[in-house]
């Protein structure tokens, strides 16, 4: 699954643990392309930070998906989709 949309925030240079071993991350908000006012709130796991500016396009291939029981929040970890240059 991957998670396509417009960049709204970016937080770079976080940690956490994930799987049993420490990652950076950054976290991002982005807006859904097809309806802008739905947000997605991902991790982009590995990276320390990412090239994408606010407002920029972003794919994302999620590698996890956690729903936060207490606010019912969901949250996907997810890593980079690197396009060719």
């Amino acid at each position: 699954m991957t998670r396509e949309g417009i960049l709204l925030e970016k937080e770079p240079g976080l940690k956490t643990v994930f799987q049993g071993e420490e990652h950076s991350y950054v976290r991002c908000v982005l807006a859904d392309v097809t309806d802008p006012e739905r947000h997605f709130e991902c991790r982009v796991l590995d990276e320390e930070d990412i090239p994408n500016l606010i407002g920029e396009m972003i794919k994302l291939e999620v590698v996890k998906v956690v729903t936060e029981r207490r606010s019912g929040v969901v949250r996907f970890d997810c890593r980079l989709v690197k396009t060719p240059e």
